[in-house]
């Protein structure tokens, strides 16, 4: 372990109202970096407020980052967010992860974090993933695990809170759940899977993490469970261990690596 309609709502509160600011490349797309090389065009899906993806541009330059999301809202708060910090070569599109407004073979590597476990048809994302990625390209993705995700003090209510989370995650997308649905659901769409790990994001302080995952229970009329979780956050030692689920692949087919020429 280490440390348009479309499926996915934009206003989609599980999705919309969970913190963010503080991921960067660092912390929650370390993953990625092996992949990474100047002069590589990528894709970051579902980017939100484009603090990963501000990352990637610093290690693909003067190659460009495409930052894709399909809330227009985000997009904009992202937009200033790098232009304070004078990143240049990072462009923004309104889209979806499912409908991506692409030509196929577009970019060396497509990232996506916490994007497919929000989607009615993830599998439907990974084929566009795969769509536009290079032949020899890679993909890196990661998405929540709720099997590993644990919070403390732990209570029966409090667990029954938290498989109410993993239900509406597996209820949303039909039969994909990570980690057991990530691999085969990359294989599918095409890809080479190359390695998969889980990693816990530890916080101390979750009232403010858990304000996304007491939305989507509320918006799924699970009162209770949100209740219950609120007042889990009020007791003092409250920690939630976030579970993450990541995988990395290469698109093989079509991969022809070229001669060495021997005079």
């Amino acid at each position: 372990m280490n440390p348009i309609t479309d499926p996915c709502r934009p206003d989609f509160p599980t999705r919309a109202a969970t913190p963010t600011a503080h991921r960067d490349l660092e912390s929650h797309g370390f993953f990625l970096t092996p992949l990474l090389q100047p002069g590589f065009d990528v894709l970051d899906a579902g980017c939100g407020l484009a603090t990963i993806t501000t990352g990637i541009a610093e290690r693909v330059f003067p190659a460009r980052v495409t930052a894709v999301d399909i809330s227009p809202a985000r997009l904009e708060t992202a937009r200033r967010l790098v232009e304070g910090r004078e990143i240049m070569n990072i462009n923004f599109a309104a889209a979806s992860a499912s409908h991506l407004p692409f030509a196929d073979h577009s970019f060396d590597v497509v990232f996506a974090h916490a994007v497919l476990e929000t989607l009615a048809d993830p599998a439907r994302a990974l084929r566009e993933f795969h769509r536009v990625t290079r032949p020899g390209g890679f993909l890196a993705v990661a998405c929540a695990d709720w099997d590993h995700c644990v919070l403390e003090p732990a209570s029966a209510r409090v667990n029954s809170a938290l498989q109410a989370c993993r239900y509406l995650d597996g209820n949303r997308n039909g039969l994909f759940q990570a980690p057991t649905g990530l691999r085969p659901a990359i294989t599918e769409a095409g890809f080479t899977p190359l390695m998969q790990d889980t990693w816990i994001e530890r916080h101390d302080a979750p009232k403010d993490i858990l304000s996304g995952l007491t939305a989507g229970l509320e918006h799924a009329g699970q009162f209770h469970h949100a209740t219950s979780l609120r007042n889990w956050a009020d007791q003092p030692g409250a920690r939630f261990h976030h579970a993450w689920r990541y995988a990395t692949a290469v698109r093989a087919d079509g991969f022809r690596p070229l001669r060495r020429v021997v005079e």
